[in-house]
């Protein structure tokens, strides 16, 4: 063995070893406390214990008691309907194949059956022996031995061919099932006739009942959805809405279920989600959710999937892996032509100078123009005099940080159903200033700054740090919205401030149609600290407050980005 080896073997046990990993925790947290101080680093670990401690407690609320159990199980329907419940296996262990049967047999809804396609090879000829034994007191588990193993999508398929339900639930072979799964989507179907619904979910690796974490979602979001699946389990969906999108296509195999559900929604009329973990995802050594960078072929077949559905809606993007996680894309938007942006840069510290210098050095984007507004309450007039076909609005206490970030804004905002799109702001100590705004969510008017004040390292949540993502409102600084849907909707009250015009322009677009979204690869720094709470509100602006809590009453009392089951004092996605 060479010395260069060695010194790589012991790299190697230095990094993967269990015995140090205290060791390298206290000096990554030395390190940190360096860099940003120990108030910061105090904060980070106790935000730690404190989503564990919250962890363990949701999981109780997850659980529903005998008498729910026996409500759910007796409850009565005007129209039969039954669920096929997918599973394509494949050499699946015993103790997770049991698991995965008995969770659906332990559904309080009785009307399914389990169509089971079984491609494993003649090693695992078990497989067939433990499913036997439960269709033979089952018959509603129906189980097909495959010729060949045809890979994830064609076995699928060959599930499809063997069901007869009304509505299809797509279901892996080590993962389980709450039991209530079925009864709280048959609810979904009935109360708002959906033909599209999907669920939160919970991810283990030894314990069900002691989740590592939970992905508690956001209402339909075709931004999301086009930069990861975030939708993934449960997805269910109607035999007549799958037979307009058509069956899983072989190629897409590694991200077939992102393939079939970009389709599905396509198409669907009633997207439903349900805010409840109804799902048990096992992660384990040989599963996706394990290791996704040591299976490229999933990576390749996700982008190609969100390419495939970009051609099939008429939308020309560029679709890679963002620089956090292989299968969360970045999708960047073709920008049509070269149209003239007006920035609009309000005077509120004397730093008119330093702001546009920073501005003209760090813009890649050459066709703007640059309109200096005397006051907040003129820039309605000042739109008056633009030229630009789009707006961006700034103050003078902005600093630019990556030179695309205006190029990165106008690739959002000229879709036809974009409102407003808005950046990451951060000040000088990298905190965040402004990342969106939470509806119904704040301790003094129901609204507030999304990881106001959270630190360097935050890749928000699910890592929508790292791509472009919607959200109800967003504040004014750092804002474009093209002229002609700003002057539509009225422009901005002049009565409020900055961060409240902001969130009223947003909910008048919201209501015309339109979505709002963040683009995270749009970045300015903010050179200045005002005094705002925990939620990001100016604090001195009670009148602003009031104003548009009475005016939006009826639509910042919830908010469809936002997940029911978080805490509602802030909006950092911690759970409730």
């Amino acid at each position: 063995m060479s010395k260069q080896e060695e010194i790589s073997g012991v790299h190697n046990f230095l990094r993967e070893s269990t015995l140090l990993k205290p060791i390298k925790l206290c000096y990554a947290q030395l390190l940190n406390i360096k860099r940003y101080g120990f108030k910061y680093e105090y904060q980070k670990i106790k935000y730690g214990f404190i989503r564990r401690h919250e962890s363990k407690v949701f999981y109780k609320k997850i659980v529903i008691s005998e008498q729910e159990r026996q409500k759910q199980k007796q409850e009565t329907y005007e129209k039969t309907l039954c669920f096929s419940i997918l599973v394509p296996l494949y050499n699946t262990p015993e103790g997770f194949l049991r698991d995965m049967i008995e969770s659906v047999q332990k559904q309080t809804y009785s009307q399914w059956e389990l169509c089971l396609a079984d491609g494993s090879d003649d090693e695992h000829s078990d497989v067939g022996k433990i499913v036997k034994e439960y269709a033979d007191v089952d018959n509603r588990i129906k189980y097909k031995v495959l010729e060949e193993n045809g890979g994830i999508s064609e076995n699928t398929n060959a599930c499809i061919d063997m069901s007869s339900g009304d509505y299809i639930v797509l279901f892996d072979h080590d993962d389980m099932l709450h039991e209530s799964a079925l009864y709280e989507i048959r609810k979904a179907i009935d109360d708002k006739n959906a033909d599209f619904i999907y669920t939160d979910e919970a991810i283990f690796s030894t314990d069900y009942r002691k989740p590592d974490s939970y992905h508690l979602k956001t209402d339909f979001a075709i931004d999301d959805l086009r930069s990861n699946n975030y939708i993934c389990h449960i997805s269910c969906f109607s035999r007549e809405l799958l037979e307009k999108a058509g069956k899983f296509r072989k190629e897409f195999d590694g991200s077939q279920d992102f393939d079939i559900i970009l389709r599905l929604t396509e198409k669907a009329e009633s997207i439903v989600h349900i805010p409840k973990v109804l799902y048990y995802w096992r992660c384990h050594e040989l599963s996706v959710a394990s290791d996704i960078s040591a299976k490229t072929y999933c990576i390749d077949a996700g982008k190609k999937a969100i390419e495939s559905h970009l051609e099939r809606v008429g939308v020309k993007a560029d679709v890679k892996s963002s620089e956090i996680y292989p299968v969360i894309y970045k999708v960047t938007y073709e920008i049509v032509g070269k149209p003239l942006v007006s920035i609009i840069v309000t005077k509120q510290y004397d730093e008119i100078d330093d702001c546009v210098a920073s501005l003209k050095e760090n813009t890649l984007y050459d066709n703007y123009e640059i309109i200096i507004c005397e006051n907040i309450d003129k820039r309605n007039h000042a739109v008056q005099n633009a030229k630009g076909d789009y707006l961006v609005f700034v103050t003078d206490g902005c600093r630019f940080e990556n030179n695309e970030w205006l190029t990165e804004l106008l690739s959002v905002v000229q879709r036809s159903d974009i409102g407003a799109v808005g950046c990451k702001i951060s000040h000088a100590d990298t905190t965040l200033r402004d990342f969106g705004i939470t509806l119904g969510v704040g301790i003094t008017c129901g609204l507030s700054s999304n990881f106001y004040g959270m630190g360097y390292d935050c890749q928000g949540y699910m890592g929508n740090m790292y791509f472009t993502h919607e959200v109800s409102a967003m504040t004014d600084c750092g804002m474009m919205v093209s002229k002609k849907d700003f002057q539509d909707a009225g422009g901005f009250d002049e009565r409020l401030s900055e961060w409240f015009a902001g969130v009223d322009l947003c909910l008048k677009l919201k209501n015309a149609g339109k979505l709002n979204a963040i683009n995270p690869y749009a970045k300015m720094v903010y050179v200045h600290r005002e005094n705002r709470d925990m939620n990001g509100c100016y604090v001195c602006d009670k009148e602003c407050m009031m104003a548009v809590k009475d005016k939006w009453k009826d639509d910042i009392s919830y908010d469809e980005y936002y997940n029911s089951n978080l805490t509602t004092k802030c909006s950092n996605w911690m759970i409730g």
